[in-house]
């Protein structure tokens, strides 16, 4: 019985090692390499990522227009942001954020670069007025001008 049992422990081995080595491949291949030709690629930054317009004072990027897709109307304004960065940018916001604490805004671009737009009406008039008016062929100081005067309220300096 001891030469049976001897004469199958080599077959065990052999076969355990066979086990062994098709593991070790199987890990291998789908293990990263340190330094390997071809890393996992990483994912390129969108125009979201990033505020396009480079002599603006705010450069936070604008939320997405696809974050308001339950709502059009909130989603088509935040697209003027995105479209029309420099616009905004050139604009005094009369919601009064820039006064806030809480805020402190810079321009009406920096209230597109959160939440704050969405919930505010003077912010989403203020921008779709800019537009309209950009649209139309107008400068933008002159889209300034008119957007100011239009939202101007008693006391309150436009920039």
């Amino acid at each position: 019985m001891t030469r049976a049992r001897s004469a199958r422990d080599p077959e065990r081995f052999r076969l355990a090692r066979i086990l062994a080595t098709a593991l070790a491949l199987v890990i291998a291949a789908f293990a990263p390499v340190a330094g390997s030709p071809n890393p996992t690629p990483k994912p390129k930054p969108t125009a979201a990522a990033a505020n396009a317009c480079t002599s603006c004072r705010e450069r936070r990027p604008t939320l997405p227009p696809a974050k308001f897709a339950r709502e059009p109307e909130i989603a088509q304004v935040y697209a003027i942001a995105l479209k029309y960065p420099a616009t905004l940018d050139a604009i005094h916001c009369f919601c009064e954020c820039a006064e806030s604490p809480m805020y402190r805004h810079k321009t009406l671009l920096t209230c597109f670069t959160d939440l704050h737009a969405a919930g505010c009406g003077i912010c989403l008039s203020e921008a779709r007025l800019a537009a309209q008016l950009k649209e139309r062929g107008l400068s933008d100081a002159e889209i300034k001008t008119t957007v100011e005067s239009v939202h101007k309220t008693d006391g309150h300096p436009a920039t």
